[in-house]
């Protein structure tokens, strides 16, 4: 398993924790998830056969969360 720790500015409530970590839990081989708002991160482990960074990153930006504070906010 591999970390990764990615900084989403747009991930800034609760309810954007909800649908970071439902979204992240539907991907093959990532467990565990952290995701704060207070701290506008997430950390995970993946199992990079399974993975990439490229593809989890993408999953998030396609709901907005990117790591551009300026970018498309989340759709609630």
């Amino acid at each position: 398993m591999e970390r990764l720790t990615l900084e989403l500015p747009t991930m800034y409530g609760d309810h954007h924790v909800v649908e970071v970590r439902s979204l992240l839990a539907g991907l093959p081989g990532v467990r565990p998830i952290f995701a704060s708002a207070a701290w506008q991160k997430v950390t995970l482990e993946y199992d990079p056969a399974q993975i990439e960074p490229a593809r989890i990153k993408q999953a998030l930006a396609s709901r907005g969360y990117t790591d551009d504070p300026i970018g498309t906010p989340p759709v609630a």
